[in-house]
């Protein structure tokens, strides 16, 4: 890691009187930490914070290089004892620390950190009320650049505390579509315990980019009876060069063998953080773009590897193909053809709008799968939106799944406008060693 004004100790004071400190990471696993932050936007919303430990390694001295490793277990354990998931905790570097308290209060998340600083601190070197309190108030700025801001408890107050927190904790049940939509919002973080999704990356270069492509697994929930099902496979792809993240019309006007190299990617990436998990695994959604399974070679590949995995771990495969716009009838019908023989079913992903659905209809899909556009609705407007998709899905292909949702509260609604099979971003899972429930469990029954 480099800074623009800190070097430990000497530069924390300097940079303490402005109260600012900017952080550029460069290796692969700050950068997803990094990631962590952003996507939950624990740090726009005034929960995610760091403390700079210089004053402590000046204090320990040469001890520092054998204590380092007990002090950042000690600062673990006493997060874990004032925070539960999807708070999380990481360490940064060597001398920083990053709490992630997404799930409370700003000023209750730096009341927190203020007290675990203060114990450390007694437990390994004895009194340190004289020193000045080393938290800071964290901001992603860039893939892998974050600005720390200095903390004064007495001015720090929560903010934007009636947001929808994109995360949910402690291993409850998932109460019924009602109780669900009308609980306050930071109650719903108390309703059900979910795994961080680890993430696999690998580099590609493509065009003459280097690009990071990044695997993380989504649960995926029946709607009729909230149960958990099975995972899918969610890539993110950065590029490098600008630390820019691709987005779906990025990915979308790629060169056919270039997305190839995308999705095989993303397969080996997702199978393999698959077969690290110790929960029974019944069915995995794997994305594809339509344009690798339209060559023989790399849907060879892809339904190789993938029926593999699957046998190994006793799971059934759902292949949802992507990118078909534009995509003539026949030609779809064709290669769901050839696809189904390798899995349990194949549903087709396009845009969430009733023409994007209409245009796949009878094209041999089982379903349509859709992404949720994020866009902010009251809970009756979105019901409707879903609804209206739902039935259009329906007629086209069967079974209507909407992909990527933010929270809990938004798949109850959707159980609400009809959808069956729905998504939760990787994002809004964010915690620190939590374990998945059990897919195929029933998590919630609804009330009658």
């Amino acid at each position: 890691m480099t800074t623009d004004t800190m070097d430990h100790a000497s530069g924390l004071d300097r940079e303490n009187a402005a109260g600012v400190q900017t952080l550029v990471v460069s290796q692969s696993e700050q950068i997803e930490i990094l990631a962590r932050l952003r996507e939950t936007q624990g740090d726009v919303r005034g929960r995610a914070f760091a403390i700079n430990l210089d004053q402590l390694i000046v204090r320990l001295g040469g001890k520092w290089d054998v204590k380092q490793a007990l002090v950042y277990d000690n600062l673990r354990k006493s997060f874990l004892q004032r925070f539960q998931e999807p708070n999380w905790c990481a360490q940064l570097d060597e001398n920083i620390w990053i709490a992630s308290t997404i799930a409370v209060g700003s000023r209750q998340g730096a009341l927190k950190c203020a007290e675990i600083w203060h114990d450390t601190g007694q437990f390994f070197v004895g009194d340190i009320s004289d020193t000045r309190l080393p938290l800071f108030e964290v901001r992603v700025e860039d893939a892998n650049c974050l600005t720390l801001r200095q903390i004064d408890l007495n001015s720090f107050f929560d903010r934007d505390e009636d947001f929808m927190p994109r995360s949910v904790v402690k291993a409850q049940p998932i109460p019924a579509e009602k109780e669900m939509i009308d609980r306050p919002p930071d109650t719903m973080a108390a309703m059900v315990s979910m795994s961080r999704p680890a993430l696999i990356s690998s580099f590609i270069a493509i065009g003459g980019k280097d690009l990071q492509v990044a695997c993380a697994v989504e649960p995926v929930f029946e709607l009729k009876n909230l149960g958990m099902i099975g995972h899918r496979l969610e890539p993110s792809v950065i590029d490098r060069t600008g630390n820019v993240q691709l987005d779906s019309k990025a990915l979308k006007g790629m060169d056919w063998t270039d997305r190839e190299k995308v999705d095989l990617a993303n397969i080996e990436e997702g199978l393999q953080l698959l077969r690290k998990r110790s929960s029974r695994k019944i069915l995995i959604v794997v994305p594809v773009a339509f344009s690798t399974m339209a060559s023989a070679r790399s849907r060879a590949k892809a339904t190789a590897d993938v029926s593999k995995a699957a046998a190994e771990m006793g799971m059934k495969i759902l292949y949802e193909i992507r990118g078909l716009d534009g995509v003539p009838s026949h030609r779809i019908v064709e290669i769901v053809s050839l696809i189904k023989p390798a899995c349990m079913t194949v549903v087709g992903h396009v845009g969430a709008d009733l023409r994007s659905i209409q245009a796949v209809r009878n094209c041999g899909f089982s379903g349509i799968c859709v992404t949720y556009d994020g866009v902010s609705r009251t809970q009756e407007a979105l019901q409707a939106h879903l609804a209206d998709l739902t039935v259009a899905a329906k007629a086209a292909g069967g079974a209507c799944m909407v992909q990527g949702f933010d929270n809990l509260r938004q798949m109850a609604v959707a159980r609400l406008a009809g959808v069956s099979h729905a998504s939760v971003k990787a994002s809004a899972l964010q915690t620190a060693g939590g374990r998945s429930p059990e897919p195929g469990a029933s998590v919630a029954s609804p009330r009658n």
